[in-house]
């Protein structure tokens, strides 16, 4: 018999396997009650969902096909602006939002009313508004597993600096704004706060996914400016979306007192996502991502687990976007089934998002602007917005040491609003906080700063240098949840 080693215990060492073995099967047993029962939340809320598109099938045929046609008309207009406007140098997301503002009452409408509403009846918009409010909380759920977590913890304060004064700063001037705007244009039974907040944020919002593609597309990602404006736009961002969180519950109730019970349950849907939802996807996947059979299924139960979370928050009074964004953040960015995520349910989400843009266009008439007052102060919060963003974001960052070009280009890049502000608005429009020439006006500014990005980026010239290009590879600078270069894993064509 072999002997001992000194200072070990052979009892002990023969009783800890055991022990062990009880620990990994009492883990494993968490991880599956978890799973299943965020599943099967996601199941209960999935069939009432689905169940409305039944109302298509009692119409008969010729309801289907109205809407089928609809749904095509919709992506192929879309698909053809996104492909103007990348011929143009701009993101597609510009064309398509484009596009689907054309086929409501703006354009088609102001034209060829009778073709607007033969194509597009009124009885069809419910059903479209439903798919595209899925389309948004799998976008939202993929822009969570896209959220630049790992160059937020490395940023240091150089990007704190910057995330907080590009969202304090336009926020302070929304509120301002806001406050000249009450009078007019706070919709009756809307309280003055969630009104003065809800506008303040969405001046301060910044479209994380369209800036990673623009900046994919300049050359940016791997140079030192890149990676420090998806940064800042990161840490912004998650600001932004804590902020619009306050705001929708506070919405939802007359006082302070009144939201506690909201944000309570908030911050235990946030406790249970993190420490439990969180290790059981990682245990599951990791033992799913080695088979085909498993891979499938996995992309199945990571479906359910956004559908799931967006039930909890919508339950819970907040919105369902949020609890999809949250899931999204805890999803285990290192596993081969979450970065093939774009390849999957991503071209799903980009072959119907142009639905989204379309129910925003049904639902918005620039006509509503017709008013000169009105079309001042639309061009007044252009300005503000644009000011406020690239001006304190350019100041900080010369006062944190960088050149005049680079602290302009910062400011430009965390000017970007696309897709992720009209989602915001979207949200204050249908909860009731914002009217309908608000949201018009919010629109018109997410066009504008978004469209303007590209080119201004491009008229700075900030293309990487040998020297950044050689510093971002011996640092390892990569994009924060794909691991690799100039790529961005979440969905991949309409940005």
């Amino acid at each position: 018999m072999k002997a001992a080693a000194p200072g070990t215990n052979p009892e002990l060492e023969a009783v800890t396997p055991p022990r062990r073995g009880t620990a990994e099967r009492g883990r494993n047993a968490v991880a599956v009650v978890a799973l299943s029962a965020v599943i099967a939340v996601g199941m209960i809320h999935a069939v009432p969902t689905f169940g409305q598109l039944r109302r298509l099938g009692d119409g008969g045929w010729a309801l289907v096909a109205r809407f089928l046609l609809a749904v095509a008309l919709i992506i192929a207009v879309g698909r053809l602006g996104g492909w103007v406007a990348a011929r143009c140098r701009q993101p597609r997301v510009v064309g398509e939002m484009a596009a689907g503002i054309a086929l409501g009452p703006t354009l088609l409408g102001q034209f060829a009313p009778a073709v607007q509403h033969a194509l597009f009846p009124a009885d069809l918009v419910p059903e479209l508004g439903l798919v595209a409010q899925l389309a948004i909380i799998y976008f939202v759920f993929l822009l969570g597993t896209d959220l630049p977590l790992d160059l937020l913890r490395g940023s240091g304060g150089r990007v704190a600096a910057l995330g907080a004064g590009m969202v304090a700063v336009p926020l302070g001037c929304g509120l301002l704004l806001a406050a000249g705007l009450a009078a007019d244009y706070r919709p009756a039974g809307v309280g003055s706060v969630p009104f003065l907040l809800f506008v303040g944020t969405a001046m301060s919002i910044t479209a994380f996914p369209v800036l990673v593609r623009i900046l994919a597309e300049h050359d940016l990602i791997r140079t030192r400016i890149g990676t420090l404006g998806l940064a800042t736009a990161g840490a912004g961002d998650a600001l932004s979306w804590f902020l619009l969180v306050m705001v929708v519950a506070l919405a939802h109730g007359d006082s302070a007192a009144a939201v506690l019970p909201t944000a309570g349950w908030l911050v235990l849907f946030t406790a249970v996502t993190l420490i439990v939802v969180r290790p059981a996807l990682r245990r599951f996947l990791a033992a799913a991502e080695h088979t085909a059979g498993g891979r499938r299924i996995a992309i199945a139960v990571l479906v359910l687990c956004a559908l799931s979370g967006a039930a909890v928050t919508d339950w819970i009074g907040v919105h369902a976007i949020f609890g999809a964004l949250l899931v999204g953040a805890v999803v285990p960015r290192e596993n081969s089934v979450v970065r093939g995520l774009g390849r999957t349910v991503g071209r799903g989400v980009t072959l119907v998002l142009p639905l989204f843009f379309a129910v925003i266009g049904f639902s918005m008439d620039i006509g509503l602007l017709g008013d000169v007052r009105d079309l001042l102060l639309c061009g007044l919060m252009v300005l503000v917005a644009v000011v406020s963003k690239v001006g304190t974001t350019t100041l900080v960052g010369r006062l944190t040491k960088l050149t005049w070009r680079e602290s302009l280009g910062l400011g430009v890049m965390v000017n970007c609003r696309g897709l992720t502000e009209l989602v915001v608005v979207s949200t204050g429009l249908s909860l009731g906080i914002i009217g309908p020439d608000l949201f018009v006006m919010f629109v018109v500014m997410t066009l504008v700063t978004t469209a303007m990005t590209g080119p201004l980026l491009g008229w700075l010239r900030l293309g990487a240098t040998p020297a950044d290009a050689l510093s971002a590879e011996r640092s390892g600078t990569t994009h924060a949840t794909t691991g690799e270069p100039g790529r961005t894993r979440g969905v991949e064509d309409p940005f």
